[in-house]
């Protein structure tokens, strides 16, 4: 073998690895590394059991595959949000129904794309219940019998404004006033 085809033959050795490598380069164990290749995470060459170095070094960057919950406590934004960003394509599958997408993906997508700041001047429930001075039940029970105004945003969290807040416990004063002097 000449020192051309020695290098052209390394080479091409280097870019495909055992099953044992790529657990390492993964960190995975060698099952899991053939359980990716099943579900097509993993390139597979021609032979037996051989993986692209390249894919394996894409994937590791790409961070562990994560949970849609989890997905959405990074970016702020529903499940569902998370579920839309996956199939318009925003998001790339991970091809695992328990784990989806990548860690790093979605560390990438909420670092350009900020949720919008539209709660500013708000109060969460627990901050609205110290001002009423009721439990946060009492505050959510009022605001679900549209007793006590709210927003709610896309993780189903309430919101209050100060204001609206004010004009409860005014419209509560009142009324504690006409049950006290009826006319």
């Amino acid at each position: 073998m000449t020192t051309q085809d020695r290098s052209a033959y390394d080479l091409r050795e280097t870019e495909w690895v055992s099953a044992q490598e790529a657990a390492r380069v993964l960190g995975v164990s060698e099952s899991t590394v053939h359980r990716m290749a099943r579900r097509g995470l993993l390139e597979r060459g021609s032979g037996y059991r051989r993986y692209s170095r390249a894919s394996l070094e894409a994937l590791r960057d790409r961070g562990a595959a994560i949970s849609i919950g989890e997905a959405a406590g990074i970016i702020d934004r529903s499940r569902t949000a998370v579920r839309d960003l996956i199939a318009a394509g925003e998001l790339c599958s991970s091809s695992n129904a328990t784990f989806p997408v990548f860690r790093r993906d979605v560390e990438r997508y909420a670092e350009s794309h900020p949720p919008p700041d539209d709660r500013a001047g708000q109060l969460d429930a627990a901050a609205a219940a110290r001002v009423l001075g009721r439990s946060v039940s009492t505050l959510l029970r009022l605001a679900r019998s549209d007793r006590v105004p709210c927003d709610r945003d896309t993780r189903g969290r309430y919101w209050f404004r100060e204001d609206h807040l004010a004009l409860y416990l005014r419209a509560r004063a009142t009324a504690r006033l006409l049950d006290r002097h009826p006319t």
